[in-house]
């Protein structure tokens, strides 16, 4: 039964290409998690393919702040997570 699923599902080749950069982007987020120094950056810029999205760790806080809006730029992502970081002080 999972096999005829998976067969449906791998059939559409975009549905295909979907569903790997979906696993690719939670495999980057798992290594970006357990590698100490990354963590202590704590945030993250990904290139989509309709714009910048970004997610962000307050520390301080414990709390994490996800832009899921494409920006134009990666600056402008910088600048929004800043935005609602600022907002939830």
């Amino acid at each position: 039964m999972i096999d005829r699923l998976v067969n449906a599902l791998f059939k559409w080749e975009r549905l295909r290409a979907a569903l790997f950069v979906e696993v690719h982007m939670y495999d980057r987020l798992d290594h970006i998690m357990a590698d100490p120094e990354a963590m202590e950056i704590a945030s993250s810029f990904i290139p989509d393919f309709d714009g910048w999205r970004s997610w962000s760790l307050n520390k301080d806080k414990g709390r994490y702040y996800f832009n899921d809006i494409p920006e134009d730029n990666m600056m402008a992502a910088i600048e929004r997570l800043e935005d609602m970081e600022l907002s939830n002080s």
